[in-house]
């Protein structure tokens, strides 16, 4: 089973995300009081907790909830998660994953310690259905046909 381990969000773009014991997804928009709430399509940056193990296993530090830029490290997905994909998570809440990674010559500004992840292993998601999320929610992912 995949589970929420933190929501990180920050007020202000190029900071590192904090901790947050819970927040309020909109749908189309993003998480309540994140600063990337309505910037773009990418609404929200997922990391797998997975990921960041191994890079602190490489690094030999560790990388704090937030500090990579994400505002959601989730437990237990697959390795790789395919876009078009649906992630629910919690009770309410519904993600749509639209992007892995960033394009080659899309910049990024941001990293810990000489370290970023999203940019190659990182997940954008756009908010389907909205809802409050906290650590511990349960995920499931369910694949869109469609696509």
């Amino acid at each position: 089973m995949a589970r929420v381990l933190a929501i990180c969000i920050s007020s202000a773009r190029q900071e590192a995300k904090r901790g947050a014991s819970e927040a309020r997804f909109v749908a189309g928009e993003g998480i309540e009081g994140d600063s990337h709430r309505g910037f773009s399509d990418r609404h929200v940056s997922l990391l797998r907790a997975e990921d960041i193990r191994a890079a602190e296993a490489e690094a030999g530090f560790s990388f704090p909830p937030g500090s990579l830029a994400e505002n959601l490290v989730i437990e237990g997905l697959p390795s790789e998660i395919p876009v078009g994909a649906k992630l629910k998570v919690g009770s309410e809440v519904i993600l749509l994953v639209a992007e892995k990674g960033k394009k080659p010559d899309e910049p990024h500004s941001y990293d810990y310690k000489g370290w970023c992840l999203l940019p190659k292993v990182g997940y954008f998601l756009q908010v389907l259905k909205g809802g409050v999320v906290r650590p511990g929610d349960e995920v499931v992912m369910t694949e869109d046909k469609k696509r």
